[in-house]
């Protein structure tokens, strides 16, 4: 009885030492995801937030960097006029990355990582059904569906629970069209199951 209550002693320090809050995550980011934003300046970051100062420094570039939002399992950064980036602890041993460009329509990419930013496989299982609506004729779904490509993908990460929206962004069309096509293509939500987006 003595040996197990040590055992699970032990192994709750462990847990504990072995978590990592989101402040310490960001801080401790590789310097290559980004390069213009030096550790001591995500450090003086993650401080203003903590003073409740605003939380924003000129990158190497002069561009602005503001973190957004900062939560207990979500971080928002507003990287430049044309990029931001989130990260989210998915469980205790998983954060996702997004990183979002708009130059000028959105694109996003998704990594997976462990707490020391190890690399993880990631998983995106979404479906890009484009379905008619009833009230739309055919003729008209034709001509949509064609403007429909190419098309980029747009993630964001939850504040509220570990889902992921993925929504669909159309560089070639005008904002009319891209309002019209919006229609056929909506956006989706998924969920973590722990190993993937599903």
């Amino acid at each position: 009885m003595k040996k197990t209550l040590t055992l699970i002693c032990l192994l709750a320090c462990w847990l504990c030492a072995s978590a990592q809050s989101l402040r310490e995550v960001w801080i401790d980011m590789p310097d290559s995801i980004t390069p213009y934003l030096t550790k001591s300046q995500r450090t003086e970051l993650a401080d203003y937030v903590d003073m409740r100062a605003e939380p924003v420094v000129k990158n190497a570039l002069g561009d602005t960097v503001r973190i957004e939002r900062m939560t207990g399992n979500y971080l928002l950064v507003k990287l430049s006029k044309s990029s931001l980036l989130e990260v989210k602890l998915l469980d205790n041993n998983t954060l996702a990355l997004v990183q979002t460009w708009k130059a000028p329509a959105a694109e996003s990419k998704l990594r997976l990582f462990d707490l020391h930013w190890h690399g993880k496989a990631s998983v995106v299982a979404c479906k890009e059904d484009i379905v008619k609506p009833d009230t739309m004729s055919d003729e008209e779904f034709s001509d949509l569906k064609s403007l429909a490509v190419p098309r980029m993908k747009e993630y964001r990460l939850s504040v509220d629970d570990n889902s992921l929206s993925v929504s669909w962004n159309y560089p070639l069309l005008s904002k009319k069209e891209a309002r019209q096509v919006e229609t056929l293509l909506k956006t989706q939500i998924l969920n973590w199951t722990g190993k993937d987006f599903r």
